[in-house]
C-alpha cells in the first residue's frame, strides 16, 4: 500500500538523565567557565528536551504488506481435526499407515521367532490430543474414513490430492472425504486421546503398497469443535501362524501425516495477519529520507521543528493494534513478536527475500484471548530502534541501510491460528534534542 502525505502527533514527557545522553552534541550549548565559575552549572536547565512522538503511518511508511507461505502444512509437528470451529473452520487429518510384512513373537517354548506371513485381525487409531490446545464442546464425535483416491502428502489441499508443479488432481469429493467409513468413536471431556476401531478388511488394504490410494482420514461430526493432535498410532492385533492362539499388538506411525483445511487465507494480504501454519509476515518499507524527517518540538519553542537525523534517537517502537483474528483462526497458544530486517534484491520477488538482523522482540507475551471478536484490546509494541537509529543516520555511501522490516512471530510454526492487527501500525519514537539544534 503507498502512503502519500506525512502526518505526526506529538506526545511529551520529562525524561530523567535526557542531559547525559547529549554531551557528545552540546559543545555549543554549554557556557564557557571563566576562572572564578569553579563549581557552577555546565548545562542550563533548558539545554536539552526529550519527549516522545507517535508516526502514523503516513508519515514513515512507503509500502505494507503481509505474506503466507513460509511454514506449509505439511512437516508441522501437529496435525487438526475440526468442524465448522467458530462457524467457519473445517480440517481433516490424512494419515498412511505402514503395515509390516513380518512380526515377531514368541512362540509356546517362549523364543522369540518372525512370523512374515501373520493373519492381521484389526486393531485401532490412537489419537493423541493436545487438550490444552484444543477447543470445543465436549463429548463430540469423531469418524474416520478410507482414503479412495491416490494422493500427496506434501501438497494436498482441501480441494486437490495432488498439487505439484504441472500436476493439479481434484479430490472427488473435497477434504478427502467419499471413501469407506472405517468407524466412529467418541471422545469424552477430559480425556487426552480418542481410540477409533479398524476392521482387518481395511488393514488387508493398507497393505497393498502398490497403490498410494490408501489410507485414513479423520473428520469431526460434532460441530464448533476444533482440536491438535501431537500422536497418532495405528495399533495392530495380529496372530503369529505359529501360535494362532496369541493375540500380538504391532505398533505403526504413519510417516507422512498432514491436514486440510477449509477455507484457506489465501497468500497475501494489504492487513497484518501474523503467524499460523502456513505462517504470515508483515512487511514493511520505510520511507527514504527518514533522516529529514520534520519533528515538531513545541516544548523547547512554538516555533521549533528538528529534523529527525538531528536528534538523538533513544528509543523506537512499532505500535500494532490487534484486531480480531480471522473466523476459526484464533491462535491457539501464547506467542511473542519479533522484527527482522529484510534483504529485498531484485532478484527475487518480495515475500522470498530472505531475512537479516534480529532487532528486537516484544515485551508482552501475547494471549490468545486478544484475538477474540469483542476482546478488549491492549497495543503492542516491538523494538525497532537499531533499525530507524541506521536509517535516520544512513550517511555511508553505497551502503544504504536496509529499508524493508518484516514483523513475525519470534518461534515460527508453533501457532495454527493467526494473529490479526489493524491495518496500519504507527510509529513511537523517543529523542532528545538540544535547544540549539532547532531546524525548519
Amino acid at each position: 500500500m503507498n502512503h502519500g502525505k506525512r502526518k505526526a502527533t506529538v506526545a511529551f514527557a520529562a525524561w530523567p538523565g535526557a542531559a547525559l545522553a547529549m554531551l557528545g552534541l552540546l559543545g555549543t550549548a554549554c557556557g564557557r567557565e571563566t576562572p572564578t565559575d569553579v563549581g557552577g552549572p555546565l548545562l542550563p536547565g533548558d539545554a536539552v528536551r526529550t519527549f516522545e512522538v507517535i508516526l502514523d503511518a503516513s508519515s514513515y511508511l512507503a509500502i505494507d504488506s503481509a505474506f503466507s507461505g513460509f511454514d506449509e502444512i505439511f512437516g508441522a509437528s501437529f496435525n487438526m481435526v475440526a468442524q465448522a470451529y467458530q462457524g467457519a473452520l473445517d480440517a481433516h487429518t490424512l494419515a498412511r499407515f505402514a503395515i509390516p510384512s513380518i512380526i515377531s513373537a514368541p512362540d509356546s517354548a517362549g523364543t522369540t521367532r518372525n512370523d512374515s506371513t501373520p493373519r492381521f485381525i484389526g486393531g485401532r487409531i490412537v489419537i493423541l490430543l493436545d487438550t490444552l490446545r484444543s477447543n470445543g464442546p465436549a463429548p463430540a464425535l469423531f469418524r474416520a474414513y478410507r482414503v479412495q483416491e491416490s494422493w500427496h502428502p506434501a501438497t494436498a489441499t482441501w480441494t486437490n490430492r495432488v498439487d505439484t508443479t504441472g500436476v493439479r488432481l481434484p479430490w472427488s469429493t473435497p477434504g478427502a472425504l467419499g471413501g469407506a467409513v472405517i468407524d466412529t468413536a467418541t471422545w469424552a471431556a477430559g480425556v487426552d486421546s480418542i481410540s477409533i476401531r479398524v476392521d482387518s478388511a481395511t488393514i488387508a488394504a493398507w497393505a497393498d503398497t502398490t497403490t498410494t490410494a490408501r489410507g485414513a482420514v479423520i473428520e469431526a461430526v460434532t460441530g464448533g469443535i476444533r482440536v491438535r493432535t501431537v500422536d497418532l498410532v495405528l495399533r495392530l492385533e495380529a496372530r503369529p501362524r505359529f501360535r494362532p492362539d496369541t493375540v500380538v499388538t504391532v505398533t505403526s506411525r504413519p510417516g507422512d501425516p498432514t491436514f486440510v483445511i477449509n477455507p484457506g487465507l489465501g497468500t497475501q494480504r494489504s492487513a497484518p495477519l501474523i503467524g499460523g501454519r502456513p505462517s504470515w509476515r508483515a512487511y514493511l518499507r520505510f520511507r527514504e529520507g527518514l533522516d529529514t524527517l520534520s519533528i515538531p518540538c513545541p516544548q523547547v519553542s512554538a516555533s521549533c521543528v528538528v529534523r529527525l537525523g538531528r536528534a538523538t534517537l533513544t528509543t523506537a517502537t512499532l505500535m500494532l493494534q490487534p484486531a480480531a483474528s480471522p473466523a476459526g483462526y484464533l491462535p491457539q497458544d501464547t506467542f511473542r513478536l519479533g522484527t527482522r530486517a529484510l534483504l529485498v534484491s531484485p532478484r527475487a520477488p518480495l515475500e522470498r527475500s530472505p531475512l537479516g538482523e534480529a532487532i528486537g522482540v516484544s515485551e508482552k507475551l501475547l494471549q490468545p484471548s486478544l484475538f477474540l471478536p469483542g476482546a478488549s484490546r491492549e497495543g503492542v509494541e516491538v523494538p525497532v530502534t537499531s533499525f530507524v537509529r541506521a536509517l535516520a543516520t544512513d550517511t555511508v555511501p553505497n551502503q544504504p541501510a536496509p529499508r524493508w522490516l518484516a514483523v513475525l512471530p519470534l518461534i515460527e510454526g508453533l501457532n495454527f491460528g493467526v494473529a490479526a492487527f489493524e491495518e496500519l501500525p504507527r510509529l513511537r519514537l523517543v529523542i532528545t534534542i538540544a535547544n540549539q539544534l532547532q531546524l525548519r
